[in-house]
This record gives C-alpha cells, structure tokens and sequence, in this order.
C-alpha cells in the first residue's frame, strides 16, 4: 500500500537556508509531489534568518532540487514552487513568530473548512537555539490548534544528556507528547528498517541470532566524504555524537530487540538501547579509540587534512573517526561484544553489519567462520559465507558466498519523505522516544568526556584509508580484526 496524504498541511521548516534542508528536505518533498503523494493544498514555509525575499528562497529550493535529482520535471516543479512561502526572522525574537503566524493565517485560508490543517514544525536548527524556538512557536500561536500540531526534532537532540533534558522540559512544557517527533533519518531508511522484517519474517535466521552461536557483531559506518560545509556543526559535535549516539545505536538495538507487534515496537526498541553498557576494562582506552583525518587522496582526488578544512578551529581536538566496543544485558546476547566503527574520510561509503558465527571446531585447510554480511547503504544487501570442499583425498576448503541485493522494491521514498507522511498521519513507530534518547547520551557522556580530556589519544590517519592502523591493534588485543 501506497503511503500518501489528502489531509492538507502547512510544513514551517526552521533552518530554511542550512545545509540540511538543501540536501535532503526540498529533494524529498519535491519526490513526494512527484509521486502524487501530497494533498492539492498544502504549503512548506521557510523560516530563518537569512535575508531573502520570496523569489529568491524559491530559487534556492529549486536548486537543491536539481542538484539532487538525475532528472526534473519543470512543470511539476513550477507547480510544487507556487507552494513554496519564505519568512525571514530572529529565533529569539517572540514579534518575529507572530509576524510568521500571521503569514500562515493567511496562507491557510486556502484550507478547506470541513478539516484542520496539520501544521508541522521542523527544527531543522542548531540545539543551542532550540528553546527559544520552542517557547516562540507557543507563545506566539504557530502551535495552531492542539492535536493539529506536530514538533518534529532533527537529532542530535541535545549535545548531552543535561542539555536534552533541558529540551525536554522545554517541549513538555509546550507541547503533548503525542505532537513530538524526534527524528533520525536512519529510521526511515528501507534497509535500516529491513533490519527488523528480516528477523520478522525469516525464523530461520532469527534462530542463527543467539550468543551460543555468534563470535561478535561488527557495526561499521565509513563514509569517504568530508564536512560538506557542515563545519561550524561537525567541530562542535564530532563523531561520536553526530553518528554513534543516534544512527549506530539506533541500527545495533533493531538488530537486538525483542521481535514485537505495531503496539509494542516501540517499547521494544528503546529497552534493546537501554541494555547496552560499556564492558568492564582497566582504562577507557581499552573501549574507545578516537582519530582524525589527515591528507590523503581518495580515487584521484587529493584531500586536506581536517584539521585545515574550512571552518574548522585552530588546534581541533575533534574526532572524525571512532572505534567501540559494547556489551549487552539481553540474555541470548548475553556475553557477545558488540565492535562499532564509524569516520569520515574513509576509503568508501558502507554502512555494515557483520555478524561472524563461532568456529566450534576445526575444519580444515582454507577455512574460516562461517559470517553474515548485511549490509545497508553502499552496495546494499546479504552475503552469507559459508565454504565447501575442494576436490582431494584431504578436506581443503574454498569460500561459497550466498548473496542477493537489497534493493527497494515496492513503495521506494526517500527516509525524509517517509518519515514526514508518517508524521502527518500521526504515525510515531518510527522515531525516536524520549527514553532512548535518554538512554543514549547516558551510555554517551562519560565516552565524551573521556576522549574530550587533552591527554586521551587523538590518533591521525589519512584521508582515503580505513581509519588510524591503532584502530587494527585495538582490535587485534581483542583477539579480532576488522571485516
């Protein structure tokens, strides 16, 4: 089934001129008209402080459009831009919102009087000014009627634990926590999803998934691109809290959760994220490792070290890459380590789960463990290693790979154009809660703070490797090593 909406809405985008909104909300939206998607009324308002008049915000959403589809329709994008509203203002400034909510009065008289209008709000901003855009949406009436109103959170949510709970309180003041969503993006990724469903629907596998016959669990998120422009954001955060706090522990608890139905889905997910802990060790050291690009070169391409990437403070401590290990108190998890790795600068973009079985005896000549690739984004899909004799008196052995692409197929979105229907229809299965967003700076802070201390290793690699070769040796202490 199709997932589309009749019911008319206004989407007010805070952050309207950010890099974010550029790569990935306009492109989306714009697929969801393209696919017939959206209501014939409905209107996406942006919101910030550049100075610009209509005209022009309305060139730069086409833009990002062009730059991110192969092909566009003109017509269709000359009809979705007449949708298209800009209203420049402060965050702080409450007479700034109540100019915006007088603009959206006006706006939605086209709505029809037998329904409400849903209004979306998404917080696609900076969570230093979260707060203070929260209380102006309510005071000065953009909120519109309660029950209508959606508060849609880009994660990071916070840049700890205190700092979201300080946003917390501030949405709960405001809002029902019927109208919150906090999103991950990865969450309405089909191959994040299909993390799940394949346990789901596959007995046999979920049966392979037990600590009696699993070794250890890699999570690997390696991407070849740098900061993107997204420096004044990165610097601050680093990777440990824009990647590992949200995407990577998102992904490990859908690989761990109790399979569930619709109603307890969510409940299951955030208890699989409340178990994990950090493993007992001598030092932290022994649990994290960090790094940071240097030069390197990627394909033909010659890259400049992080550290003089633009934007980027003199001296940056930040890390660009992370390595981590994990444990679990679920009880058929119970004792395997969870290995997590994810950078910038890497030779390739993948997204991984790997899942290497025990070897409960010798085999023979040419053997190894038997291993369960999944990946998710890269060259999607499922390889399962097994092997099989070579012709011989003596039992020698050579690889025979199962695999099939994981391809969309069916109802293919993209995750911001999922996520915002699923959020016009009140839908919440997909984002994140309040405790597991609690849960995870609680496993997060004291990693943070431990590798934020100028005597904790900073360990330089090049652009275009596979990460700080201290990264291999870490691994090889554990008796391991990468995939």
């Amino acid at each position: 089934m199709e997932l589309s909406t009749s019911t008319p809405f206004s989407f007010i985008l805070f952050g309207a001129s950010g890099n974010l909104a550029k790569l990935k909300i306009y492109p989306a939206l714009y697929t969801l008209a393209l696919k017939k998607r959206l209501p014939e009324q409905y209107s996406i308002i942006g919101y910030a402080r550049t100075e610009m008049d209509e005209a022009a915000f309305r060139s730069l959403v086409a833009a990002s459009i062009r730059a991110d589809m192969i092909e566009v329709n003109e017509s269709l994008l000359q009809e979705f831009l007449s949708h298209v509203h800009y209203q420049s203002g402060q965050y702080d400034k409450l007479e700034d919102f109540t100019v915006l909510q007088e603009r959206l009065n006006v706006i939605e008289k086209a709505c029809s009087t037998s329904t409400d209008c849903v209004r979306l709000g998404y917080l696609s901003i900076p969570p230093t000014v979260f707060t203070q855009v929260i209380r102006n949406i309510c005071a000065s009436g953009v909120r519109g009627k309660a029950g209508s109103f959606r508060c849609i959170v880009e994660k990071p949510v916070g840049h700890d634990l205190q700092s979201f709970e300080a946003i917390r309180t501030t949405l709960m003041e405001c809002f029902e926590e019927k109208e919150i969503y906090l999103l991950d993006h990865y969450l309405g990724k089909e191959a994040v999803r299909n993390l799940y469903y394949l346990r789901f629907a596959n007995p046999i596998l979920e049966r392979l998934l037990k600590n009696t016959l699993i070794h250890h669990i890699e999570v690997t998120a390696s991407e070849s691109l740098g900061l993107e422009g997204r420096a004044g954001y990165f610097d601050e955060a680093g990777t440990l809290r824009d990647y590992i706090q949200s995407h990577i522990l998102a992904m490990t608890a859908m690989l761990t959760m109790r399979l569930e139905n619709e109603h307890g889905f969510r409940e299951s997910r955030q208890n699989a994220l409340e178990q994990f802990y950090l493993p007992p060790a001598v030092h932290l050291n022994d649990v994290i490792l960090q790094g940071q690009y240097g030069a390197g070169k990627i394909g033909n391409e010659h890259e400049r070290p992080y550290s003089e990437e633009e934007g980027v403070k003199e001296g940056s401590r930040t890390n660009t890459y992370i390595a981590l290990k994990l444990m679990t108190r679920i009880s058929r998890w119970e004792g395997v380590p969870f290995y997590v790795r994810a950078g910038k600068r890497l030779s390739k973009r993948e997204t991984r789960i790997t899942i290497q079985f025990q070897e409960t005896h010798p085999v023979g000549k040419g053997s190894f463990p038997n291993r369960l690739d999944i990946i998710l984004q890269g060259e999607a899909g499922m390889r399962l290693h097994l092997q099989t004799k070579i012709s011989g008196t003596e039992p020698a052995f050579r690889p025979l790979i199962m695999e099939d692409p994981l391809v969309c197929v069916g109802d293919c979105l993209p995750e911001h154009g999922i996520l915002l229907l699923e959020a016009i229809h009140g839908k919440q299965q997909w984002f994140l809660s309040f405790a597991e967003v609690h849960a995870a700076w609680r496993l997060i802070d004291p990693l943070q703070a431990h590798i934020s201390h100028p005597t904790t290793p900073l360990h330089l690699y090049s652009a275009g490797s596979n990460g700080p070769k201290e990264s291999d040796e870490w691994m090889k202490r554990e008796g391991t090593e990468w995939f």
